[in-house]
């Protein structure tokens, strides 16, 4: 193996992060496209599908849905003040499912 062929993988993986990063935040540039009323929490959101492919997938229901169904919100945030603890405990689940994920798969010592 060469120099040149590191330098091609280097390349390589540098457009297939490219392209993940622009598929990842897709959601948020949808909805920033069609000025979704939420733009903003899914665009908050969308920083944690990095994460999880499920989220992003409801991201991009939610975007591409196109209309606002409150009432399965408010099933569960009764205020809108309650909105950045959900957000919150989402954070927590998601990076705890991470967490255990990588150490399941042997990315984390231990």
């Amino acid at each position: 193996m060469g120099p040149g062929m590191a330098e091609q993988q280097m390349v390589a993986f540098g457009i297939a992060g490219l392209i993940v990063v622009a598929v990842t935040f897709l959601p948020g540039m949808i909805a920033y496209a069609r000025r979704h009323p939420d733009r903003a929490l899914i665009a908050k959101l969308n920083i944690l599908a990095l994460l999880s492919f499920l989220l992003w997938l409801a991201l991009m229901i939610w975007v591409l849905g196109g209309t606002r169904n409150d009432a399965v919100i408010n099933r569960f945030v009764h205020s809108r003040a309650q909105r950045p603890l959900l957000i919150g405990l989402l954070v927590v689940l998601v990076g705890g499912g991470a967490l255990t994920s990588a150490h399941m798969v042997g990315l984390l010592p231990g």
